[in-house]
């Protein structure tokens, strides 16, 4: 049990992968509507992760206090 991460840890962890997967998407949507067309799945995709990895900061946020 030595390896257990702290809350703050993982929720340090989960903020910086919501960060990293936000900024993905917002890059494949680029500035143009057709960008943001061809990607649409991808944007989708990186879009559900930065939430769910938000979510799992936020958790673990409420676990640390």
């Amino acid at each position: 049990m030595g390896d257990r991460k702290a809350p703050s840890e993982i929720g340090a962890y989960a903020l910086n992968k919501a960060v990293e997967y936000a900024d993905k998407a917002e890059r494949l949507a680029g500035s143009s509507f057709t960008s943001a067309k061809d990607n649409a799945d991808h944007i989708a995709i990186y879009g559900g992760l930065a939430t769910v990895y938000a979510d799992i900061a936020k958790a673990a946020a409420l676990t640390a206090t």
